[in-house]
């Protein structure tokens, strides 16, 4: 005999919201691959404890600069009010959504009727998508507060699986920037305040020049802000 399955209410998602699934670091950015990059093969004095924590370092970095979900797939939710100057006639409005949809799936809840709620498919890896109209604009059961908004698709949300399918999926130049922030790390532990030069001789005077921000001076910022279509 089959269980039945309980439908989800209006204001609920289909799946769990925040469930994670962690990515195989030690496949897609091995301690061996590190180790050759940063040249620790035979240097006992860092361990690979140590270069795990600059790994997750690395990606945490990497995650904030180019605004892409790395350390796996997370399912998380948005709110999806449209615009209050939607044109009159138009059933349509493009969001762009935190994260890129990893699978493709997108769920959109929270309508006041089972028909507002609803799954579309887009590409995987898309971030703008286009949101029907569910629930109109027009609205009179708070017509009287002056500070009400009444926007399509008020109070709904949309759900979906954000980040990369696989490790593997990751782009090579994210990678490569993650081994530039790791070399600049092993061979920079702190103790050298003027962190990067453009000079070999040293200057006379008074003041301090320089950087102490890693992904800058490791040069890693210069290939993760190709993967930010929003950085200027």
């Amino acid at each position: 005999m089959l269980n039945p399955v309980p439908y989800p209410g209006l204001n609920e998602p289909p799946f769990p919201i925040g469930d994670t699934m962690s990515f195989d670091w030690d496949a897609r950015l091995s301690m061996d691959m590190i180790r050759n990059h940063t040249k620790t093969d035979d240097v006992p004095g860092v361990t690979d404890a140590q270069l795990k924590l600059y790994r997750n370092a690395a990606i945490e970095s990497a995650e904030m600069y180019t605004g892409l979900l790395l350390s796996g797939q997370k399912t998380v939710t948005e709110p999806i009010e449209g615009p209050s100057n939607l044109k009159f006639g138009k059933m349509t409005y493009r969001v762009r959504l935190k994260y890129p949809v990893a699978d493709g799936y997108v769920y959109l809840y929270g309508g006041t009727h089972p028909n507002d709620n609803a799954t579309f498919m887009v590409a995987p890896g898309t971030r703008s998508i286009t949101v029907p109209v569910k629930r109109n604009a027009i609205d009179l059961s708070n017509c009287c507060d002056p500070c009400s908004q009444h926007l399509p698709n008020g109070g709904m949300l949309v759900a979906y699986k954000a980040g990369y399918k696989c490790a593997d999926d990751i782009p090579a130049g994210i990678i490569l920037g993650m081994l530039q922030f790791l070399a600049w790390i092993v061979e920079h532990p702190g103790d050298e305040l003027l962190t990067m030069r453009n000079r070999l001789d040293s200057r006379g005077g008074a003041g301090v020049y320089g950087t102490n921000t890693i992904a800058l001076a490791s040069g890693a910022l210069e290939l993760w802000r190709q993967y930010d279509s929003e950085a200027i």
